[in-house]
């Protein structure tokens, strides 16, 4: 391969490690987006399935309240030296993965 073609591929992947949660989550920010995701695990672990009036009421409870803040404090509170951005999106792929 050369090296634009490299070049090339680790761009792809560079903004699909960043892109894909965001878009996935509706969102302009990997803390929000992993903030839903969470939100939505929980809904899940609560009422055992996800679908069902309980995990919509909590989901959607969560969903309107998630702005991805919180999230966004306790990656930089745990992860001082890598911006939070980073983190979000790292913690998004390792739970999806």
């Amino acid at each position: 391969m050369n090296r634009n073609a490299l070049t090339g591929a680790a761009v792809v992947v560079l903004v699909g490690f960043f892109a894909v949660p965001m878009v996935v989550a509706g969102t302009t920010n990997t803390c929000q987006a992993l903030e839903k995701h969470n939100v939505s695990a929980a809904a899940t672990n609560i009422a055992g399935s996800n679908s069902g009036v309980v995990h919509d009421t909590i989901n959607n409870i969560g969903q309107s309240m998630a702005t991805g803040q919180l999230t966004q404090s306790v990656m930089a509170q745990d992860h001082p030296n890598s911006p939070s951005v980073v983190s979000c999106a790292y913690y998004y792929w390792k739970d999806i993965l």
